[in-house]
């Protein structure tokens, strides 16, 4: 037998590897962004209750147990523990002593200042990632003409990687 037999072989080519390995990526890629919209919707909604929710039922708790009063945030150090571990008494303690989380969706560290004169809780809500100026918008439109909320200052443009929105509550 002078006539070599070859035998077939099984596989794959290059070129059909390269273009599964391309599908998948581009189906990869799709899922990721999918995953991370769902995500930011879910954290705004989060984020939406606490600022809608969250504060203003803490302020009416802590004043139901300061005699209708916001008065005595004026020296935070004096009514509340430490719950947030940074050294100093603040009226986020005062707060988060009345339920609220100490991080925002995004586990960033929220802020709360009182002002006395004006008898207003100031909470300054930060927001960080590739889309923080969208979720500042979407919080912004969640957040208009709630009754307890006196004004919302969002200092972020849409194309904002990071930046706070400022909330400002009646404790009146």
């Amino acid at each position: 037998m002078g006539i070599k037999q070859f035998k077939q072989q099984n596989g794959f080519t290059l070129v059909e590897l390269i273009a599964v390995v391309a599908i998948i990526s581009m189906i990869a890629v799709y899922i990721t962004i999918e995953i991370n919209q769902s995500s930011d919707d879910a954290k705004i909604g989060l984020a939406t209750a606490f600022l809608t929710s969250n504060v203003p039922s803490a302020i009416s708790s802590y004043r139901a147990r300061h005699l209708s009063s916001c008065v005595t945030m004026v020296n935070p150090e004096n009514n509340g523990d430490d719950l947030d571990g940074d050294g100093v008494v603040t009226v986020k303690d005062l707060l988060m002593a009345r339920g609220l989380a100490s991080t925002t969706p995004w586990a960033d560290e929220w802020e709360a200042t009182f002002d006395n004169a004006t008898r207003e809780i100031t909470l300054v809500f930060p927001l960080t990632g590739t889309n923080a100026g969208d979720v500042a918008a979407a919080l912004t439109s969640n957040l208009e003409n709630r009754s307890q909320i006196v004004s919302i200052d969002n200092g972020l443009d849409e194309n904002a990687t990071s930046g706070d929105i400022t909330i400002v509550y009646s404790c009146s």
